[in-house]
């Protein structure tokens, strides 16, 4: 039976089909947890301010996804829609233009993004907006006024 939810980007359009467990040969373990669709490319070709990476895409349960995307599984749902917020934020999208040389934005291009905590112990308050969440980002790791700007700047809200 077709039980696994299938996410991929065909042509520049989400599409969602469904497989069979058994259909899945990797991170088989993931299949039922919580996780975020991250899109594998992004380039607008836009100018700045730019958005950098695509809109994540939080799975629905018993899923799988192509090369299209990166994920990440969580434990809980909480952790997942947390995580979904830190990716919208410009703080950590700033972070990774700084290695994203193309539209291309595998796992490395994320090598200068801090882990944060996800849970109700974070020392982010995660219920708040997402520029809510920027400034107490900006505050936890010192940016000044003046990188502040530069990030405000530089990249646009995701939409």
């Amino acid at each position: 039976e077709h039980e696994v939810a299938l996410y991929w980007i065909k042509r520049n359009r989400r599409c969602i089909g469904y497989i069979s467990r058994e259909s899945v040969k990797k991170n088989v373990l993931d299949i039922s947890r919580p996780k975020v669709f991250i899109p594998e490319a992004y380039g607008a070709g836009e100018s700045f301010p730019h958005q950098i990476i695509g809109i994540p895409e939080i799975a629905s349960a018993d899923s799988a996804c192509s090369q299209s995307y990166l994920y990440v599984a969580f434990g809980t749902k909480t952790e997942v829609e947390n995580f979904a917020k830190y990716l919208h934020t410009k703080f950590l999208r700033v972070l990774v233009s700084a290695s994203k040389v193309s539209q291309h934005a595998m796992s490395k291009v994320y090598r200068f993004v801090p882990v944060e905590n996800f849970t109700a112990y974070s020392d982010i308050d995660w219920s708040k907006s997402i520029p809510e969440i920027d400034t107490q980002l900006y505050a936890k790791y010192g940016l000044t006024a003046e990188e502040i700007d530069f990030i405000e700047s530089m990249i646009k809200p995701m939409e």
